[in-house]
């Protein structure tokens, strides 16, 4: 909010105030507030219309693209990261819609120059979550706590994040530590310090976690701060979920899923054609060529909340999964056109809204179908500083009953 309405709006508070004073009340001199530098900046006129958050962090409001025009969403610069506010459990209004977390490092690395201590830190990656309708912008965790600053951490690329269901913790992972951040106490828990690869699935009710490292995967109690090694043969992928007793398994080629108790394959949906499917019954097993691979791998995934809905893409293909019916749809890849199931890499509740990127976001309420709608999307920049910002991830998936607007405003 501009600050001359926020000047307005005090002023009315103040004279309401005064209505209720007794008559014969000795009047007093009114004294100015000093302003703050925030509203001495936001008084000032800007090119770009901007409104300051902190002294060095501000907010442009831009027209979103796309077919419904008029849409303006924030775009957030931010130059100071310490002054950003922090994402805060307490506050229920953060979370009276889904969230995402993200990656992005606010500011940019400079090569050819010695950067000051400040610069490195804003250039660093930092876990920052939003709203998914583009606004409440937070700063999750910086892990100046796991990783401090020095010569050896300007670059700290982080690879994966996955928040628990009751918001408080986040599981993340670098080119080395998989840490759980814990947003209430704002402290870590290292859980391992491996070059490998990570994947982290929380429970329904957050109280543990599964985690691979040292290419084996662990379950940590969140109450105990026990890790016990998992069989060999459990099965849990970077993408999926555990919802209603049932583990959810995103894998390469189909969606695998188990009894969270018992650990028991109750089904499995393959994203192969037919005819590979009649071929693997028929011999029992199915020889992966280089071929299979280039074609029908899932290089992207995601999954709904509530484990109904999974969808894939692979290099030449695209693959939507109703986990219910064990119906799959598919497309194949057409790059000059936008395809029936393109940018779901943040799958709604139901199915009813995706949204794609963290840097530009693409937002689409789906067809009744579940197919994108061509006549009706919203695009806009998200970030207005910094390198980059990728690896977004949907949490808090069950506010506003999925939809990720509020519908009726």
């Amino acid at each position: 909010m501009n600050s001359k309405y926020r000047w307005t709006a005090l002023a009315a508070l103040i004279f309401l105030n005064g209505c209720n004073q007794d008559e014969s009340s000795t009047p007093s001199a009114v004294v100015e507030p000093t302003k703050t530098d925030v509203e001495l900046l936001n008084e000032q006129e800007w090119d770009d219309n901007r409104v300051y958050v902190t002294k060095d962090n501000y907010i442009l409001m831009k027209e979103a693209n796309g077919t419904i025009p008029g849409i303006m969403k924030p775009c957030f610069v931010v130059n100071s990261a310490k002054e950003w506010p922090r994402e805060d459990l307490s506050n229920t209004d953060s979370y009276d819609l889904p969230r995402v977390d993200f990656r992005w490092n606010n500011g940019k690395h400079d090569a050819y120059s010695v950067m000051t201590e400040k610069q490195i830190y804003e250039a660093r990656d930092k876990i920052w979550s939003i709203k998914t309708d583009g606004t409440n912008l937070r700063l999750v965790t910086d892990f100046l706590d796991v990783v401090p600053m020095n010569k050896q951490n300007e670059a700290v690329p982080i690879r994966m994040m996955r928040r628990s269901p009751n918001n408080r913790y986040l599981a993340w992972s670098d080119s080395v530590n998989k840490v759980i951040f814990d947003l209430k106490t704002q402290e870590s828990i290292v859980l391992g310090s491996d070059l490998g690869h990570s994947q982290f699935l929380w429970a329904e009710d957050s109280s543990y976690l599964y985690f691979e490292d040292r290419a084996k995967y662990w379950k940590y109690d969140i109450v105990s701060g026990k890790t016990t090694q998992m069989d060999d043969d459990f099965h849990f992928s970077e993408v999926g979920v555990i919802y209603g007793g049932k583990r959810y398994v995103v894998s390469d080629f189909g969606v695998g899923v188990y009894d969270e108790k018992s650990d028991k394959r109750l089904y499995g949906v393959s994203i192969y054609p037919k005819e590979l499917q009649e071929q693997k019954k028929e011999q029992g097993y199915l020889v992966i060529t280089r071929e299979h691979s280039l074609q029908y791998e899932l290089k992207s995934r995601s999954i709904s909340p509530d484990g109904k809905y999974a969808w894939g893409e692979s290099a030449q293909y695209r693959y939507f999964i109703n986990l219910e019916t064990k119906e799959v749809k598919s497309e194949k890849i057409v790059r000059s056109e936008v395809g029936d199931y393109q940018y779901f890499e943040q799958l709604g509740l139901n199915a009813n809204y995706v949204r794609d990127g963290a840097g530009g976001v693409i937002f689409l309420k789906l067809n009744e179908d579940k197919t994108v709608p061509k006549d009706k999307w919203t695009n806009w920049p998200q970030v207005c500083s910094g390198h980059s910002a990728t690896l977004s991830w949907l949490y808090n998936g069950f506010a506003n009953n999925g939809a990720f607007i509020k519908e009726d405003k």
